[in-house]
């Protein structure tokens, strides 16, 4: 048998001790949540839940020195591709600590440099945090949950709950950060002038180190792209693969690219298997016009659409009436400049997991992370 993770050499010894998940979970001193979402492999428990459990079990010395990584310095191959990478990206503890940072990150956060230097903390109470980002008050919501969600993880670890004490003086909100949201905000960064820059914070955790994170920001284009346009303002024709920017590697959280005859999606890495383009975009498509075109969107759209009618403007494209009904026009008679229109309007990343496909064969999960619609 190949035991190709850790919650499967958990199981598989705990199987051998004849113990059922809560005598394990007691007497590791853990909650059974914590131990389930290690075993099942749902969530990290935290650094110091798995320790427990490795005791627990009575883990060999083979398994504990593969598995117990907490604290481990980064290896050489996680270095080479955190500095290879041409925009900013760090690696981060379980309490959001700076491991190592590559130089665009360094030049990002200055501050990033100096030991102990603590991401969560940035965020949540620097003024540097607040004077910086344009939209602190929404960085500053999730990253409260992504702090709950640690302490959950790790409730012993000294590092959150004072963050999280701290964070509970100041009045900030600490709530449950979204499900649909793994990869976290978009951060709207501050300049002297000109546009603000846009990156997305993608979240991935670096291959045989699930105590680490690897945080990047990656730039986000600026430029609006409506849904449906009247003849008259109409943007500039798009001819790129439609999820161009919008897809991310669940493994080393890269972005994918694409490639032509046949279209697919691919990581450079090689982490997943090669997507074919027409699937993959209609499967996201499916979910972004079920958001896009609730009934009173298309309610109100199709209002709309009869006032603009009346003033002798055309819509290049009627409104649908269902989503049912967008799906049958992104198949039928939606152009690409509307597909993509679609697509960045309603979605920010989505990022791509391995799974188990039809028959056997390599498949995909996707976690999604939406924009707010009003």
């Amino acid at each position: 048998m190949v035991i190709a993770s850790l919650g499967e050499v958990v199981a598989v010894y705990r199987s051998r001790a004849a113990l059922d998940p809560s005598h394990v979970a007691e007497r590791a001193g853990i909650s059974i949540d914590q131990y389930l979402a290690l075993e099942q492999g749902t969530a990290w428990p935290g650094t110091e839940a798995v320790k427990a459990v490795i005791d627990v079990l009575q883990l060999p010395d083979s398994h504990r020195a593969r598995l117990a990584a907490a604290d481990a310095p980064v290896d050489k191959y996680l270095q080479r591709m955190l500095h290879g990478y041409d925009i900013p990206v760090l690696i981060v503890d379980s309490a959001w600590r700076n491991v190592e940072a590559n130089r665009f990150a360094r030049a990002l956060l200055p501050d990033s440099v100096l030991p102990g230097w603590n991401l969560m903390r940035w965020v949540l109470f620097d003024g540097e945090a607040r004077r910086r980002l344009a939209n602190w008050d929404d960085v500053a919501r999730v990253f409260a949950g992504v702090l709950r969600d640690a302490v959950t993880a790790s409730p012993r670890n000294a590092e959150l709950l004072a963050i999280r004490e701290e964070a509970a003086q100041l009045g900030l909100s600490v709530a449950s950060s979204p499900r649909a949201c793994p990869d976290g905000p978009v951060f709207v960064w501050r300049t002297d002038s000109g546009a603000y820059p846009i990156s997305a914070c993608l979240l991935s955790t670096p291959s045989g180190r699930p105590d680490l994170r690897q945080v990047m920001f990656v730039p986000r284009s600026t430029q609006p792209v409506p849904v449906l346009m009247a003849d008259q303002s109409s943007p500039a024709p798009w001819y790129g693969p439609l999820l161009t920017d919008l897809l991310s590697c669940g493994l080393c959280g890269l972005l994918l690219t694409s490639a032509h005859l046949p279209a697919t999606y691919s990581c450079a890495t090689g982490c997943l298997p090669e997507l074919p383009a027409d699937d993959l975009e209609l499967r996201i498509a499916k979910k972004a016009l079920t958001r896009a075109f609730p009934a009173q969107a298309c309610r109100e759209l199709g209002i709309a659409q009869e006032i603009l009618t009346a003033d002798g403007i055309e819509m290049k494209l009627n409104v649908p009436v269902s989503p049912q009904h967008a799906l049958d026009q992104w198949r039928r008679s939606m152009t690409n400049t509307q597909r993509r229109g679609i697509l960045t309007t309603t979605l920010r990343s989505a990022t791509v997991y391995p799974a188990p496909g039809r028959n056997g064969s390599p498949g995909v999960d996707l976690a999604y992370n939406w924009r707010e619609l009003t």
